[in-house]
């Protein structure tokens, strides 16, 4: 008798994903907000600082108990998906000065197709999605959703051209990102992993600070935005992206991207109640499709895993 498929990886994946759609809803709002203090390239590389600096001492001590091939295993392996987030990061982070937060969670999630497609490309195990009309289902309920919230929001000032180019060029990095890290670190702990990306992320976005940003505006924070600032960090890049390896691991990077389908209403739903954002009600109609999405999408993958 074949035993049964256990269903609590997918079930912690699951979970994992919830805690990072959690994060990631509260971080925009952070980001339009510190529009008002600082210019983007400050923001990035002072928030990737502090995600660097905590995840320092656990790469250290995790790397000092590997033998030296491995350890240059680990660092060759996060090349790649490390390059793609700091394209992607770069992007996400000009963003903001663009986009109000509502659309600026819309926009990103805007990476679903690319992921589609690159996972297609460089996934042999997605692949049997393609051949599931409940994957496709979800799929056009998404894109439909896009359209619908595009063209809602462009030309209007919760976006811009420029605004939309930066959103669509974050879509195109962030899905390969998703894609190279189930390709190339999936076999390593999470922490480990993502704190790898994060040094090799933080490196160049520290640079470009200084290079381009106003890095001296830091000194003039207060006590209270140098809160806010360092808690983005934590919750968007530290925990974040943690629970988002761990989702990716078991749901690949397929389903994870559909999953996060859900920021933009949770996102919404902050900014109604804290910065009096307002949601038209074609961009509601446009968010039930994102929700349905995402439903038939992990739907998709969790037949496939069975």
């Amino acid at each position: 008798m074949t035993p049964a498929v256990s269903n609590r990886p997918f079930a912690a994946a699951v979970g994992a994903m919830l805690l990072a759609l959690f994060f990631w809803a509260v971080v925009p709002l952070m980001l339009v907000h510190f529009t008002r203090w600082m210019d983007p390239w400050t923001a990035n590389g002072a928030r990737y600082f502090f995600a660097a600096s905590f995840w320092l001492p656990f790469v250290v001590r995790t790397l000092r108990g590997m033998a030296p091939p491995e350890r240059r295993a680990v660092w060759r392996a996060a090349l790649v998906p490390a390059a793609a987030h700091c394209a992607a990061q770069v992007f996400f982070g000009l963003a903001p000065y663009h986009n109000n937060a509502t659309m600026l969670n819309f926009g990103c999630r805007l990476s679903i197709p690319f992921a589609t497609l690159f996972g297609f490309w460089l996934l042999p195990g997605e692949r049997p999605l393609m051949r599931a009309p409940l994957f496709w289902a979800g799929l056009a309920c998404a894109l439909g959703g896009f359209v619908l919230m595009f063209e809602n929001g462009f030309g209007t000032d919760s976006t811009s051209a420029t605004g939309m180019l930066l959103l669509t060029g974050f879509a195109a990095t962030w899905g390969l990102y998703a894609v190279f890290v189930r390709r190339n670190l999936s076999v390593y702990p999470a922490h480990l992993a993502y704190g790898v990306v994060s040094l090799l992320t933080g490196a160049p976005l520290v640079a470009l600070m200084f290079r381009f940003g106003d890095w001296r505006a830091l000194a003039g924070l207060s006590a209270g935005q140098w809160f806010w600032l360092i808690l983005s960090a934590l919750l968007g890049l530290t925990l974040g992206h943690l629970f988002y390896y761990r989702a990716i691991r078991v749901l690949g990077p397929i389903a994870s991207e559909g999953s996060l389908l859900l920021i933009p209403f949770q996102t919404a739903a902050l900014a109604h109640f804290w910065m009096g954002d307002r949601l038209s009600p074609s961009q509601w109609a446009a968010g039930v499709g994102l929700i349905l999405g995402c439903t038939l999408l992990l739907r998709a993958r969790f037949r496939m895993r069975s």
